[in-house]
């Protein structure tokens, strides 16, 4: 029984989810021959101010892309 978990700063909206979910899932079942029936999938969403890449925190980024 695979068990992914994605981890994601910011949102994804359950269109995102449900195309993600079949992706993985048929990507196991082909690659690893793991039944898509058997595959878990968590989804952890965080706010970008929660993450940082090296010193930069992704909200600060974000904001001086901007």
């Amino acid at each position: 029984m695979p068990y992914v978990d994605i981890r994601v700063a910011g949102k994804l909206n359950i269109e995102q989810k449900r195309e993600i979910a079949k992706e993985v899932s048929e990507t196991l079942e082909r690659i690893a021959k793991k039944p898509k029936e058997s595959v878990y999938i968590s989804f952890s969403e965080f706010e970008r101010e929660s993450f940082a890449k090296g010193e930069n925190i992704l909200s600060d980024l974000d904001n001086k892309q901007k």
